[in-house]
This record gives C-alpha cells, sequence and structure tokens, in this order.
C-alpha cells in the first residue's frame, strides 16, 4: 500500500550563523521572518542574487519544524519531520548523498496485530480492503473537484474502520475525517520515502548553516503602511523593500504578528481556513529490539474506538535506523488530549498499547520515553497545515502576495508538497525568484 504520509514536522541543529545587534539596524533589500527550511532556501537564493536579506527567527536555533536532538537518548530523534518524502524529487535526498549523510530509501515491511498476536493472512488483507477502500472513496471525491470531508461520503468499513480512520486521518493528515478536505487531499503528491539516519534536522541544518540568522528574534509587527515595509521585533525595528514571511498558518491565526494596515478578510480567513492539525511522536527507547523487526517497519494494530470521530490509537515506527528508538505517532484531537494531560501520561499511553501486544517485556526493555507537543509550541501552534472542508480555494488566497511588499512561502503555499519539508524547501527558492523579479 502506498502512504500518504504528509508530517511537516522538521528539524535541525542550529548552525546558522547569530546576527550582531548592529546589523538588525540596517536596512536590508528583504527581511525573512521565520529561518525553518522554507526560510533558510529563500534567504540562501536571494543572498545568490545579490540581494541583502535580514533572517529572523524567534527561536534560538534554524530549522523550524526540523529539528534532530541529539542529547535526549544518545542517538538522532527527530523532535519534528522525519519522512524525507517523495524521495525521487526531494532535493535533500541529493543534498545529503553529497554531504556524506547516510540518505537510504525507507522499507516498506509493515506488521499487524489483533490484540497480543500477529494478524492473519485474512486478518492483513481485510485491513488493506478497508484501507484501499477509504483512500479510493476520498480520491473519488476530490478528483471530482469536492471540497468536502471525507466523513461526509466515507462508509462503515467494518472491524478495520478506526484502524484505516487513524492511519489515513491523524497519522497521516493531522486531522480526523471530518476536519479535511477531499479535494485538498487529492492535490498532494506521493511517492517513495526516505530516511536519513542523523536525522532530517541534522540535514536540514547543515543546508542552511551558512545562512547569516538572527537567533531569538520575535516579529510582533510588520507595517506595510509606508513605501517599503517596517518590521517590529524584540530586539528593534528594521526597515526593508519587502518581506518574506515563512511562519505557520498556526502564528499567523493567532494575532502573534501584528500587520498594518490590516490583511483583507479573505487572507485572514486563509490563514484560520488552512489550519494546522498536529502530529505527535511518543518518542521510547528500548534496551531491545522486542519487535523482533528490521530497522524502521511499522507497526499498526486493531483500534476498536467503536466509530468514534477521533480514533484513540497509533501507528509504529520501531527501531529508527537500529537504533531501538521508536516512535508510536498521534494526531488530531486525541494528540492535543494527551498534550493536555501531559507528557507522562503520554508516554504511559504509549507503553500500555504495547504491553496489550507484547506484554512484560516492554517494560523490562524501556529506558526513556519524550513526547513532542507540537500543538502547545507557541512558535507553530500545530504540526502541518491542511485545508477545511469547503477551504480548498482558499489556499490559493493565502500564497498570494500583499502590495508586492509582503510575500508568504513555506509548506503551506506549495501546490503538491504541502505538509513537508521538501515542499517548504522548493516554495521558499519559488517565491524568492518572485520577489526577485518584482524588486529588479
Amino acid at each position: 500500500m502506498e502512504r500518504r504520509k504528509f508530517l511537516f514536522g522538521t528539524g535541525a541543529v542550529a548552525m546558522a550563523g547569530v546576527m550582531p545587534r548592529s546589523v538588525l539596524a540596517s536596512e536590508p533589500d528583504v527581511i525573512v521572518v521565520g529561518a525553518g527550511a522554507s526560510g533558510l532556501a529563500a534567504a540562501k537564493e536571494l543572498l545568490r542574487r545579490g540581494y541583502s536579506v535580514t533572517v529572523l527567527e524567534a527561536a534560538n536555533r534554524i530549522g523550524g519544524r526540523a529539528f534532530t536532538d541529539t542529547k535526549t537518548f544518545g542517538v538522532p530523534y527527530d523532535v519534528g519531520g522525519h519522512w524525507l518524502h517523495s524521495g525521487r524529487n526531494n532535493p535533500f535526498v541529493s543534498y545529503g548523498k553529497k554531504n556524506g549523510f547516510d540518505i537510504y530509501p525507507a522499507p516498506d515491511d509493515e506488521s499487524l496485530f489483533v490484540g497480543d498476536r500477529e494478524a492473519t493472512s485474512a486478518e492483513y488483507r481485510a485491513y488493506e480492503r478497508a484501507y484501499n477502500k477509504a483512500q479510493a472513496v476520498i480520491a473519488k471525491a476530490g478528483a471530482r473537484g469536492k471540497d468536502i470531508s471525507p466523513a461526509e461520503v466515507m462508509p462503515d468499513l467494518g472491524d478495520w474502520h478506526d484502524t484505516a480512520h487513524m492511519a489515513i486521518g491523524p497519522w497521516e493528515m493531522a486531522k480526523e475525517f471530518d476536519r479535511f478536505s477531499c479535494a485538498d487531499w487529492y492535490s498532494g503528491e506521493g511517492g517513495q520515502d526516505w530516511f536519513c539516519e542523523q536525522g532530517y534536522g541534522t540535514l536540514v541544518a547543515h543546508h542552511g548553516r551558512n545562512t547569516p540568522v538572527a537567533l531569538n528574534t520575535k516579529v510582533s509587527r510588520i507595517d506595510w503602511s509606508g513605501k517599503g515595509v517596517s518590521v517590529e521585533t524584540n530586539q528593534g525595528g528594521l526597515r526593508a523593500k519587502a518581506c518574506l514571511v515563512t511562519v505557520s498558518t498556526g502564528v499567523l491565526a493567532s494575532g502573534d504578528i501584528e500587520f498594518l494596515p490590516a490583511l483583507k478578510a479573505k487572507k485572514q480567513e486563509s490563514f484560520n481556513a488552512i489550519s494546522m492539525g498536529v502530529y505527535n511522536h511518543i518518542a521510547l527507547q528500548f534496551s531491545e529490539n522486542f519487535f523482533e523487526t528490521g530497522k524502521d517497519e511499522h507497526l499498526f494494530y486493531q483500534i476498536d474506538s467503536h466509530g468514534a470521530v477521533a480514533p484513540r490509537g497509533m501507528g509504529m515506527l520501531t527501531n529508527i535506523s537500529g537504533t531501538n528508538l521508536s516512535f508510536g505517532d498521534v494526531g488530531g484531537e486525541f494528540a492535543k488530549e494527551l498534550e493536555r494531560a501531559g507528557e507522562a501520561a503520554a508516554v504511559d499511553f504509549g507503553l500500555s498499547e504495547l504491553r496489550k501486544i507484547f506484554g512484560s517485556v516492554v517494560d523490562r526493555a524501556f529506558m526513556k520515553g519524550r513526547y513532542t507537543n507540537w500543538g502547545q509550541n507557541p512558535l507553530t501552534h500545530g504540526s502541518y497545515a491542511s485545508a477545511e472542508p469547503g477551504a480548498f480555494p482558499l489556499r490559493k488566497v493565502l500564497r498570494q502576495s500583499v502590495g508586492n511588499r509582503i510575500w508568504f512561502a513555506g509548506e503551506v503555499c506549495s501546490k503538491s508538497e504541502w505538509a513537508t519539508v521538501a515542499g517548504a524547501h522548493k516554495n521558499g527558492i519559488k517565491v524568492a525568484k518572485k520577489m526577485a523579479k518584482r524588486l529588479g
């Protein structure tokens, strides 16, 4: 089965240069807000073309939603994006290979469990039929341009309904069937996934390592009432000819950045309607591979949430790059529920689900656990974006510049690779080229 796994988390070790305060007081050609994959790519493209650029980043590192932590578990741990989606068209695959990273195709192996046993051949086929039927129903509606939710057209999928719902909804889209558009889902690009043994975040950080970035610099206001733009930050004000905004729609919808004059109502509506979903890793480190899987094998199990709007379950990526670190991934409303319950509760949920399958060996082998909490991150307000039912046309509105002075880029602005690090990177370059053409 082809997995349409749109996890735009992304990660990076802070390898960009911190800019001195005196640089912030200058008047560059372009101010880039956000040093994630899109902002870094756009800045590099503009600099290559000879424009002066100042990149402002609210966090203390670059990479945005791509961040690899090597301290917590002693091995690379992608707090955000982990899958190098559509490897054939993903620029980070070729970049990683050229720069000494261990890049390899994601294995297709999957295990399926029913209670404390592996599924029978008949049960594997039953789940595959349910999953494929669900995808076919969404694809049919999307191909016809129906900007409706999957919940409006989804039949009862039988015993595997909740598992298929979890896999296609919360696990892939970071939302339940009633929260995203079939037309939007259909617009997304699939393809073979790849992995980076050193972590996707490390790869993104390496790519952006020589890009000068002002870290710990939070933008609070963008004023475009004058000839150019004035940007207010916690480090002071700057002026430029134009501004490129690459923050998430979660940040834009929250009002954390004020625009003067206020943006048109349709533009603001796009921030809210192309909304952020929540997708988190329950990261679990074990002393042994009791899953008895190869590296990077997926594990699913029969979820019985009795047809709930938000299925309570997780999909697993086991033995990541052979390190005995595994992800129990949750999304949507259940991921938010675990955020409210706290990290200890989230880790306990992951362990309890595994105990039902593997028994006491889970506790004997358990070493350490973490929960990623993207929904409550004030710099993102979520993991990655997708259109709410009825909001698909607003993607075009979101991508439009304002007065040819404020531009928008990021995964959310990609036409077909939204919710991916590669999509953010490519879109940053694309918009930078448009800005350069306008700037002259």
